[in-house]
């Protein structure tokens, strides 16, 4: 092996040592920390040498995941052509390779990277005639400065998490990502980088990015997924993720980026800069040539009539070779395979028949171990870990089992970072065998459990809340669904959803109790316990952007409470339906009678705190119904309770309501005055959502003010800072409902400072958020803006036709339950265009 080779092995093994310190802490083992200190001396001197001898550095390839490839990895001359081609022309910077799972998707990218691209040899892979390996491989001088290669598959391994990697490597480590405050932000940077720099990004498994492949059974899902006609299932999860992928197809980017995934993501539809590949069988040759390497005996003709059945499927191939090596009569002859024909009513998924057939063909105690496995492994894992799930008490008898599970194909193994992993289709078929899921998942439990809890204050970042989440989920997969919640309230709930703003996840979390799906009550004992939870999980919704996925789960928790005659516990749900889901939504008639109905029953229940709720719920209504008297009586109702009730956080959030309503009356300067009270109340409290509330009253009052002012670069100036403060806090914890008021503040920002293209393209983003997220009132104010901005540009047909849709926006259920502020500017501007007839119901 050359020296370039070892620098390249030795940096890859230095860099999962350094993970395992990480994850370790104070209990490092000695021995890894004295390997960390051997390889460290040990490539510095072999840079030194390279140095010395004025040789070119080879690439600094970023594994965070390296592909435990198996061994045999022969042929697919074709996709490598295209792949290299593909990387070292100039065209489309993002190509997406798509086919169902054990097409061998991974293992391509991965055997193209490390021999075509990186030149590197690929331990166990069957030499490739010279010929093919010259047409595959990569020019020098095409070659990336840098390579990342990021698994989706991975615990932990999110998009954030990805974005923090790439900045960071991108910069040459010079750059801390933590240093960039909000997920957006480092989309941004990202992109900046990939514009400037010839790097490689290769995306594995992105399809646990999409709605189909986001939930906590990923890793036991097949291909069959429930398939939306808008193409919903195949959206991303994060925004910030959908907005990556749009703008990587779209600017013009130095980098390339290789995404292997199940199902082909919807923002990549119809985008120039994409290139899609399905990939879709291995050639016929390549399966002779894999056999032949597996040492299994046959000609040409046989080995192909045994891998046609199969349509040359890559994972189906590698098991049937397994099954072919292990039989015990004629051990290594391609005659087995006749033994084990694919009946009729398989020939759709002859992947499934083989999987059976070598499952069958493992011992009981092999399948307990290898169905185990399948349970603990939606990650790569140490020997040492997957020791938690040996039933032998002689470990040599587990580790015979484990080697030939390897040898079968149903284990991959990474000889090198000593981690062993499972691909997701034998994970599924090996799990849904699995017959007592509840003990396996029980052990499981008891080992999460070995971990000690953290203080809800303590916690800084996702990751160190993997444990309770493991110890979450064991437990849902247990069926111990009652006490998964208790663990959920008391340990996750707090951190997840008010400190992290982690509102995807506390979806994932909670919608895993739904067995029935969420139109149906979750799975626990107590008629409470399911009202908490769909209303938890309704709340979350909202707050991700998604409030009419919220309606119904508030709705049949209201129900349910209703039931219990719970009157203290409907009049929260009835506030909450109202004020998180309807309001937004432009049901504004059903949110006005939930508020009443919230005040009645505190009301008949003495809950003075509950009914001040209710009336700081009912004011903000009415601001937008332009009822402002009525509304002040609302909110002062609401404040006078709240000041002698001062254990609360709602003194900051009433004061925003009523800095609203003065700004909707043309009365800036009282709007300023309140809203700089609520922001210091805000500042007290340290409730994240009320902080980014306040100063985005803040801006918009201050905005309101500058073209009275004599001062106006000074107010500029302050505006900035805090519109600057609500942006970075809300896209830091990923607040989607409070980002296009923000947005479209920053519009208003730009205009009044000149830059009219800026004020659009910021309008236009708060737009496309409100439409996504059906905010109706959102949108109407989007459109007036634009409408204001086409105006000014003299552009009257493209000014009437957002003025149009403000009007049909602001309309609602129709006047005086209508958003009526913005439907008189709507009716104002239209009178001034000329335009049409006044809508009705």
């Amino acid at each position: 092996m050359s020296d370039d080779e070892i620098l390249y092995y030795n940096k890859r093994r230095l860099r999962e040592l350094h993970k395992i310190r990480a994850r370790s802490g104070i209990n490092t083992l000695p021995e890894v920390t004295m390997e960390i200190e051997e390889l460290e001396a040990e490539i510095a001197r072999l840079e030194e040498a390279a140095a010395r001898a004025g040789l070119p550095s080879p690439p600094a390839p970023d594994f965070v995941h390296p592909y435990p490839i198996q061994s045999g990895f022969t042929g697919r001359v074709a996709e490598r052509t295209m792949l290299s081609a593909w990387l070292g022309s100039g065209a489309q910077p993002v190509l997406a390779l798509i086919g169902i799972g054990g097409m061998g998707k991974s293992a391509l990218s991965w055997a193209w990277l490390q021999r075509d691209v990186l030149g590197l040899p690929l331990p166990g892979a069957s030499p490739d005639a010279p010929a093919a390996a010259d047409s595959c491989r990569l020019p020098e001088n095409a070659r990336p400065t840098g390579v990342l290669w990021w698994s989706f598959y991975e615990s932990a391994a999110s998009f954030e998490n990805f974005l923090d990697e790439a900045i960071n490597y991108a910069s040459g480590r010079h750059t801390n990502s933590r240093d960039i405050a909000s997920t957006y932000d480092k989309v941004r940077v990202l992109l900046g980088m990939l514009q400037s720099q010839r790097l490689l990004l290769v995306l594995d498994g992105f399809e646990r990015e999409l709605r189909a492949y986001a939930s906590l059974g990923a890793a036991y899902q097949g291909d069959e997924v429930e398939r939306e006609a808008q193409g919903e299932h195949r959206a991303c999860v994060s925004p910030h993720a959908a907005r990556f992928l749009r703008d990587a197809a779209t600017l013009p980017l130095a980098s390339r980026m290789l995404i292997t995934s199940r199902l082909f993501p919807r923002e990549l539809d119809d985008l120039a800069g994409c290139r899609r590949e399905d990939l879709r069988t291995i050639h016929p040759d390549d399966a002779v040539a894999f056999f032949h390497g597996q040492g299994i005996r046959g000609t040409r003709a046989e080995i192909q009539a045994a891998c046609a059945p199969y349509g040359y499927h890559a994972l189906a191939l590698r098991l049937l070779a397994g099954v072919v090596k292990k039989n015990r009569r004629t051990p290594g002859d391609i005659k087995v395979a006749a033994q084990y024909p694919i009946l009729p009513e398989l020939k759709g998924q002859a992947q499934h028949h083989i999987l059976q057939v070598a499952y069958d063909q493992l011992d009981q105690p092999k399948r307990i171990i290898l169905g185990s496995l399948a349970a603990f492994l939606r990650s790569p894992k140490s020997y040492d870990e997957l020791l938690i799930m040996n039933d032998n008490t002689d470990v040599n008898l587990f580790d015979k089992a484990l080697d030939e599970l390897e040898e079968r194909g149903f284990l991959f193994f990474d000889r090198e970072l000593i981690r062993y992993d499972m691909h997701p289709v034998v994970q599924t078929y090996a799990y849904s065998q699995l017959e007592d899921k509840v003990a396996v998942h029980n052990r499981l439990y008891g080992y999460f459990a070995t971990f000690p809890p953290l203080d809800f204050e303590q916690v800084q970042s996702l990751e160190q809340l993997i444990p309770t989440i493991e110890l979450y989920q064991n437990s849902i997969f247990a069926g111990q669904y009652d006490h998964a919640i208790d663990l959920f309230r008391s340990r996750l709930a707090y951190a997840l959803y008010f400190r992290l703003g982690n509102y995807q996840i506390c979806i994932e979390l909670l919608s895993a109790i739904f067995l029935k799906g969420e139109a149906f009550p979750p799975e626990l004992t107590l008629k409470h316990s399911q009202a908490w939870v769909m209303n938890m999980l309704g709340l979350a919704y909202s707050l991700a952007g998604q409030p009419r996925r919220a309606v119904p789960l508030l709705i049949a928790s209201n129900t349910i409470d209703s039931e219990l005659e719970n009157k203290v516990g409907l009049a929260v749900g009835l506030g909450n339906l109202a004020t998180m889901a309807q309001i937004i939504l432009g049901d504004i008639l059903a949110a006005e009678e939930n508020l009443r109905h919230c005040i009645e029953l505190s009301r008949e229940t003495e809950d003075s705190f509950q009914e001040a709720v209710g009336h700081h719920g009912l004011g903000w209504l009415l601001i937008y119904k332009g009822m402002f008297n009525d509304a002040e009586v609302e909110l002062i109702l609401a404040q006078d309770n709240f000041d002698k009730n001062q254990g609360t956080n709602f003194v900051a959030i009433i004061r925003c309501y009523r800095a609203l309503r003065f700004l909707f009356m043309n009365m800036p300067e009282a709007a300023l005055e309140m809203a700089r009270k609520a922001l210091q109340l805000a500042d007290v409290w340290r409730v994240e959502r009320d902080i980014i509330q306040a100063e985005w009253v803040l801006s918009v009052a201050l905005l309101a003010v500058v073209e009275r002012s004599e001062d106006k670069q000074n107010i500029l100036t302050e505006t900035e800072i805090h519109l600057s403060e609500a942006l970075t806090r809300c896209r830091k914890i990923n607040l989607v409902d409070h980002e296009p008021d923000i947005l479209l503040a920053w519009a208003r920002w730009h205009q009044l400072t000149g830059n009219a293209a800026q004020a659009r393209e910021d309008a236009n983003e708060a737009l496309q958020i409100a439409e996504r997220c059906e905010y109706r009132l959102k949108q109407a104010d989007a459109h007036l803006f634009l409408a204001r901005l086409d105006m000014a540009e003299n552009q009257r047909a493209a000014a009437r036709q957002h003025a149009e849709k403000a009007r049909e926006r602001a309309w609602c259920d129709g006047p005086p339950h209508s958003y009526k502020p913005a439907l008189d500017a709507a009716e104002r501007l239209l009178g001034e265009l000329g335009s049409g007839e006044r809508i009705s119901g």
